[in-house]
């Protein structure tokens, strides 16, 4: 498989000025910079090294990932980094994951990604690389070195190219929400291994938090009717995808919460109920798509 690494940033009606920045700290890193922009109409981007391709829909994040991906391989790619246009990676994360990869590699394992520690933009707190376990998660930090995981968000995800054959693009047709967790749960079922590593940063804006009361520690990320309908049905889409046992158990308390919480205290409530209950009629109706 080529050397060459190549970058994919996802757009959706960006910041010029964001998309600049990114384009600027992560083109030294990489052979290849390209960017989907999903905006409708395109956004016009013009970055200084990268290519923009501009589709002139909004194919959703795991369809435009397929894009991208058949892209860099025809441009002689052998490892894909993925990141959101609300990133900002370290100054050598790429190297730092190659050699987390590489060493892997050496070591005989077989390596379908490797990502960062990702840092909260807004509360600068380090999120933990995670192992699903009952009745508790494992948190898994450590100064140095890399951990076998269970999933890696997409920003910040490096794939190895020589995995894409056996576990196959990103679901398209989900398009939003739980891609990068079912690529990764697939990926493991097919024997590969997922890999968090510590030397090395993301800085990541998580969501936006609303919270419950005023002056109260107790928040939530606010989604509009449509993303709840999304967020609902690919859920249960993964319930029915061969997804690891204890993380279903632990989802299906959050999915009661969520559908709880959004439905009685969050406006618009009737809509945010119905859109959720639709989402749960088609995820254990309807096939779970591509």
């Amino acid at each position: 498989m080529p050397a060459r690494t190549g970058a994919l940033i996802i757009a959706y009606h960006p910041d010029q000025g964001q998309i600049e920045a990114l384009c600027e700290r992560i083109a030294p890193q990489v052979d290849r910079v390209l960017i989907i922009d999903n905006s409708e109409p395109p956004a016009g981007l013009e970055p200084a090294d990268a290519r923009v391709i501009e589709p002139g829909t909004n194919l959703g994040v795991g369809e435009a990932i397929n894009l991208g991906v058949s892209q860099l391989i025809a441009d002689d790619c052998g490892q894909v980094l993925l990141l959101d246009q609300d990133s900002r990676p370290a100054s050598d994360m790429v190297a730092r994951l190659l050699h987390c990869l590489q060493q892997s590699k050496a070591r005989g394992e077989r390596v379908a990604a490797v990502g960062p520690v990702i840092r909260d933009q807004a509360s600068g707190e380090d999120a933990p690389f995670v192992r699903f376990a009952l009745p508790f998660n494992r948190h898994l930090r450590q100064r140095q070195g890399a951990v076998a995981c269970d999933f890696l968000i997409t920003s910040g995800t490096l794939i190895d190219l020589e995995c894409w054959p056996s576990v196959g693009p990103m679901r398209g047709a989900w398009f939003i929400d739980s891609i990068d967790m079912e690529w990764c749960f697939r990926a493991r079922r097919a024997g590969f291994t997922v890999l968090g590593c510590f030397d090395t940063w993301l800085e990541h804006a998580i969501g936006q938090r609303q919270y419950a009361l005023p002056g109260q520690r107790l928040a939530f990320r606010h989604h509009g009717p449509e993303r709840l309908y999304t967020m609902m049905r690919n859920r249960v889409f993964l319930y029915r995808s061969q997804a690891p046992v204890a993380w279903v158990i632990q989802d299906l308390l959050r999915a009661a919460a969520k559908l709880a919480w959004f439905s009685l205290l969050v406006p618009p409530r009737w809509r945010n109920t119905r859109a959720m209950l639709r989402g749960l009629r088609e995820g254990l109706l309807t096939r779970p798509v591509p």
